[in-house]
């Protein structure tokens, strides 16, 4: 029997598979935000720690002899050596990375623009920068990381750590912090150099890994949420796309090999299987889903049933940019949501339609980047996560993209990715299989012309442009 522990921004998930891959149980624990002050978002390291330990031990009571672990990317905590935290989780959406960069000295940003890729380094949302935070800011750390009591590293080092007591962290994690290149998995000395940071590095390995066990419980695969996702899609083979519609959603094309991608795109490992590393490129857009939820709790429908018949029967009038978080590509960290085309027709079905334009528009703008570097990608877009539910918007994804989109019998991609690689490392399923795609439960195909779309397309990428170019407007930027 088989487990796979998801941990999400928003919450943790157990799944228990049987003998013949039948799901026998499966649950969710809420772990949710600590928000200090704007732009501050933590989670509670000790509780996330304790919910995963609870679900392992759920996982062997039911039978399972093997477990996979996936996390959410990108943040940082500080723990010690005994395992207790000394940090909460700086997640991937906090905000506190401005502070650091905007207290480097001038010399630094004037390099950093320079260098394409310091730049990509040196920006708010990048574990590195998390880690000076917490070297500026929590006292004594730097030294008890040194002297080797303490360790500072991404979420997915401190669980492995809480369950085995190995400092390791696998090549999906490692190399999105900044500090490990792709490429080579090589620490990128000049980033330690240039922040101050201690080089306490732990064991990067691959995803596929004998990552030790937890009170019996072995543990097989360790691999960031979303790059598990895109094994499910079958990005194993170069030249397949796939999204994730969950906090956030994230477009991944996978490539031959590492490539450098345009500024503001990730390079990305989607898995390391013995001793071979599959490469992808990734841009992403981090509050779609957050956006969902934030029309909810202002009252625009009450059941996600309701939004789905209310934006069935919207019209295209207003179109709502859910740029809650800033872009990255292209660049506009301060750059906060819009609405546009508002009037007093415009009702609430009409802006949930307008949710649904303003992603996969992005999506769309996010792929034409992707394809510069990738080249055109093998038909069909693959979605899961939790709005990927909504026929409104994989129809708006297949108008705005002119792809076919395509949802998978089950829209769990990252528990299906990470139980694919464990049947792969008890030789279960071979290496072809387990770079095949799923099975779709449906595929939705463009209903607009071509002349429609890229009308409609080239008019988001003037008003984006604008966007972009008054950024620093504080009306635009909220600050008032």
């Amino acid at each position: 029997m088989y487990s796979v522990i998801d941990v999400g921004t928003t919450g943790v998930k157990l799944a228990v598979f049987d003998a013949s891959l039948n799901k026998i149980h499966f649950e969710k624990t809420s772990i949710g935000y600590k928000t200090l002050q704007t732009g501050r978002i933590e989670q509670d390291s000790q509780l996330m720690a304790e919910v995963v330990k609870g679900y392992a031990r759920k996982a062997k009571s039911l039978g399972a002899r093997k477990l996979a672990l996936t996390t959410y990317r990108a943040s940082v905590v500080a723990w010690n050596r005994n395992g207790s935290p000394i940090s909460n989780i700086l997640t991937w959406i906090d905000g506190r990375g401005k502070e650091v960069i905007d207290r480097l000295p001038s010399w630094l940003k004037a390099f950093s623009a320079l260098s394409s890729s310091m730049s990509r380094i040196i920006r708010p949302d990048t574990p590195a920068i998390l880690m000076r935070w917490l070297y500026d800011n929590v006292e004594g750390l730097r030294e008890k990381v040194l002297s080797g009591e303490a360790y500072v590293w991404t979420l997915d080092s401190f669980l492995l750590y809480s369950l085995t007591g190995r400092y390791v962290s696998d090549v999906t994690n490692s190399t999105l912090t900044g500090l490990v290149h792709p490429k080579n998995l090589e620490a990128v000395d000049i980033v330690s150099s240039i922040l101050g940071l201690p080089k306490s590095y732990p064991e990067i390995v691959d995803s596929v890994e004998d990552f030790g066990a937890f009170e019996g419980l072995e543990i097989k695969v360790s691999i960031a949420d979303q790059q598990s996702a895109s094994v499910f899609h079958g990005l194993l083979d170069p030249g397949r796309v796939g999204s994730v519609h969950g906090t956030g959603s994230f477009v991944e094309q996978s490539a031959s090999g590492f490539t450098m991608p345009k500024q503001g795109l990730v390079p990305v490992i989607i898995a390391g299987i013995e001793g071979k590393r599959y490469y992808g490129v990734e841009g992403f857009l981090r509050t779609s889903g957050i956006a969902v939820d934030w029309l909810r709790n202002a009252g625009f429908y009450s059941t996600y049933e309701e939004m789905e018949q209310l934006a069935s029967n919207g019209k295209l009038k207003s179109i709502l940019l859910p740029f809650f978080g800033g872009l990255r590509v292209p660049e506009a960290p301060e750059l906060r949501g819009v609405m546009l085309g508002l009037d007093p027709s415009v009702s609430r079905a009409d802006v949930l339609l307008g949710l649904a334009w303003g992603v996969s528009l992005y999506i769309a703008y996010l792929l034409r980047t992707i394809m510069e570097t990738c080249g055109k990608p093998v038909q069909p877009l693959w979605t899961s996560g939790g709005y990927s539910q909504s026929n409104v918007f994989l129809q708006t994804l297949a108008n705005a993209t002119g792809m076919e989109v395509a949802r998978p019998v089950s829209i769990e991609a990252t528990i299906m990715g990470a139980l694919k690689l464990l049947l792969y490392s008890e030789g279960k399923i071979s290496l072809k299989e387990l770079k095949n795609s799923p099975s779709p439960s449906r595929v939705f195909k463009p209903e607009i012309d071509d002349v429609s779309r890229e009308r409609i397309f080239e008019s988001f990428r003037e008003v984006l442009e604008v966007l972009v170019k008054w950024e620093k407007n504080p009306l635009l930027g909220g600050k008032f």
